[in-house]
C-alpha cells in the first residue's frame, strides 16, 4: 500500500511536470511567433525602405542625367555637352586652320544680391541674365552656366580677336542693362576673360585654365571690363596667389608698418589730423601697392582681422604722440567695403576705442565716395551706427564720383576730402577753380569740412587757399613717413613751410 502510494504521487509528479513542460513550450513557442512576426514587420518595412531609397536614387540619377545635358536652373547646355562641343570645335579649328574663342563671364558682387534680396530672387536674376546672354551670340555659339554665377562662350570661328572683344562687350552691355526681379529694379555688371584659339592654347584644359585667368585679371581691373589672355598672366596669378595666401600666415603682421601723412591747416599751421597708410613689405616681392593689398585681403576675408590691427595701432600711435606733446588732434584711418559690410564692425570699432580709452572724436573713419555712391544701401546702417559712437567719417576721392547732393545732406559725414585728380589742373583750368570753389560753399553750408588731397606745389596751395581750401594734405608739406619720423624737429620743419 505504501509503495503504491508512492508510485501514485510520483505518476501525479511527472503528470505535473509534463504539464509544466508542455507549458513552457507553448509560451516559448509564442514568444517565438511574436518575434517572428516582428522580424516580418521589420522586412517589411527594410523593404518598403529600400524601394524608397532605390526610388530616390533613381530620381537623383535622372537629375544628374539631366543636368549634365542641360542646366537645371537656366536651361542652358549642361557642362558635358559643352565640353563635347568644345573638343569638336577645336579638332575642326586644327583640321581647317580656323581660330575660335573661349571667354568666361562673371557677374561682379552677385553675392550682395543672395545677401540682400535672398536665394530664391538669385535664382531668378540669373535665369534673366543666361536668357539675355544666349541672345546676345550667334546660334552657332555655346554659351553654358560653369558654376554659380559664371558663365563660359565657345566663339567657333573668330577672324581676328578684335570679333571677340566686339561679342564680349555686347555681353557686358546686355548684363549692365536694368533687371526688374520682384517688382525691384536692379544694377549689375561684369567681367569678362578671353581666351584665342591657338595662340592662347591647343587643347581643351588649356583654354578654359587661360580664359580664367584672363577673367581674375579682368576683375582685378575694376567692374564691367574685359581683358584678353596674356603670357605675362602666368606669373601675375603666381604672385597673387603666393600673396593671397600669405595674408593668412600667422606672423602676417611682422611685414607690415603703419606710415602717416599730415594734414595741415594753412591758416593756423597746424597739424590738424594725421592720416595712416599701411605698408606691406614682402620678402621675395618686395613693397606690395595698396590697392593691391586691399584686393588681397577683401578676397580672402583677411582685410577684417588687418584692418582691426591697423586701426588699433594707429588709434595707440595717435595717443602715443599725444603723450609725447606732439598732437595731431585726430587720426584718420581708410576702411573698406568689407569691413563696412560687416554687422560687426561698429562693435569692433568701439571695442578698440575702450580698450585704449580714446575719445571717439579723435577717430576719423574714411570711405571712398565710390563706395558711398554704390553700396550706400548696404552701408548706411553701419555709417549711423558709427556716427551714434562719435566717430567722424570722411568721404575720400570726392569729385571722382558722381554722389548726390541729398546724401551729403542727409548721411552721418564730417569731411569731404578733394582727389588729387579733381585738382590737379587748379592752377591752369578755370572750370576746375568754379567746381572747387562751388564745393568749398557746399561744405560750409552743410557744415562739413574740406581737406585738399594730393597738393604737390606752391602754385596749387596758393589757388587752393584763394578758392576758400584751408586744409590740405600733401607731399608739399610732407610725404607719408613711420611714426618714429615725426619728431618735433620734423613737425617743426613741417610748420614753418607752410
Amino acid at each position: 500500500m505504501f509503495v503504491f502510494i508512492i508510485l501514485l504521487g510520483l505518476s501525479i509528479l511527472s503528470i505535473i511536470l509534463l504539464g509544466y513542460g508542455l507549458f513552457a513550450n507553448v509560451r516559448h513557442l509564442s514568444h517565438i511567433k511574436e518575434k517572428l512576426a516582428a522580424s516580418e514587420v521589420a522586412l517589411a518595412k527594410g523593404v518598403e525602405l529600400e524601394r524608397a531609397l532605390n526610388v530616390e536614387l533613381a530620381d537623383m540619377k535622372h537629375k544628374i542625367e539631366r543636368n549634365i545635358v542641360s542646366d537645371s536652373l537656366t536651361g542652358l547646355p549642361g557642362w558635358q555637352i559643352f565640353e563635347d562641343r568644345l573638343k569638336q570645335v577645336l579638332n575642326q579649328s586644327k583640321r581647317h586652320n580656323l581660330t575660335f574663342a573661349v571667354l568666361f563671364l562673371d557677374l561682379d558682387d552677385f553675392k550682395i544680391i543672395n545677401d540682400v534680396l535672398g536665394l530664391e530672387a538669385g535664382d531668378e536674376l540669373l535665369k534673366e541674365v543666361a536668357g539675355r546672354l544666349q541672345g546676345a551670340v550667334r546660334q552657332m555659339d555655346t554659351v553654358c552656366r560653369f558654376t554659380g554665377d559664371e558663365f563660359v562662350f565657345i566663339l567657333p570661328q573668330v577672324s581676328k580677336p578684335e570679333t571677340s572683344a566686339y561679342v564680349a562687350q555686347r555681353l557686358l552691355n546686355v548684363v549692365s542693362q536694368p533687371f526688374r526681379i520682384r517688382d525691384q529694379e536692379l544694377f549689375i555688371t561684369a567681367s569678362v576673360g578671353i581666351a584665342i584659339f591657338p595662340n592662347d592654347g591647343e587643347d581643351v584644359s588649356i583654354l578654359l585654365q587661360n580664359a580664367e585667368s584672363a577673367l581674375h585679371q579682368a576683375k582685378s581691373h575694376g567692374d564691367n571690363n574685359y581683358q584678353f589672355y596674356r603670357r605675362e598672366m602666368h606669373m601675375i596669378s603666381r604672385r597673387e596667389l603666393i600673396l593671397t595666401s600669405a595674408l593668412h600666415g600667422a606672423n602676417i603682421h611682422k611685414e607690415f608698418s603703419l606710415c602717416y601723412q599730415p594734414q595741415i591747416n594753412i591758416e593756423t599751421k597746424k597739424i590738424v589730423c594725421m592720416e595712416t597708410f599701411m605698408r606691406w613689405q614682402h620678402p621675395d616681392f618686395g613693397a606690395i601697392s595698396h590697392d593691391d593689398f586691399l584686393r588681397f585681403a577683401e578676397n580672402t576675408g583677411t582685410i577684417l582681422v588687418i584692418g582691426e590691427w591697423i586701426l588699433r595701432n594707429a588709434c595707440q600711435q595717435f595717443l602715443t604722440w599725444q603723450s609725447q606733446g606732439l598732437d595731431p588732434h585726430k587720426i584718420a584711418v581708410n576702411v573698406s567695403l568689407r569691413q563696412l559690410e560687416n554687422p560687426h564692425f561698429s562693435y569692433n570699432v568701439s571695442n578698440v576705442l575702450k580698450d585704449l580709452n580714446l575719445n571717439p572724436d579723435y577717430l576719423i573713419l574714411q570711405i571712398s565716395e565710390m563706395m558711398l555712391l554704390t553700396k550706400l544701401g548696404l552701408i548706411e546702417k553701419t555709417l549711423r551706427m558709427l556716427k551714434q559712437l562719435g566717430v567722424n567719417i570722411g568721404v575720400t576721392d570726392f569729385g571722382t564720383g558722381n554722389i548726390a547732393l541729398q546724401h551729403l545732406r542727409s548721411f552721418p559725414l564730417s569731411y569731404l576730402k578733394l582727389s588729387n585728380e579733381l585738382i590737379s589742373d587748379i592752377t591752369t583750368n578755370e572750370d576746375t577753380k568754379a567746381i572747387v570753389k562751388m564745393i568749398a560753399a557746399l561744405a560750409v553750408t552743410l557744415q562739413l569740412q574740406v581737406i585738399v588731397d594730393g597738393v604737390e606745389n606752391q602754385e596749387q596751395k596758393v589757388s587752393l587757399k584763394e578758392l576758400g581750401c584751408h586744409l590740405m594734405q600733401g607731399n608739399i608739406f610732407s610725404p607719408p613717413l613711420r611714426a618714429e619720423e615725426f619728431t618735433a624737429l620734423v613737425v617743426e620743419k613741417i610748420v614753418e613751410g607752410v
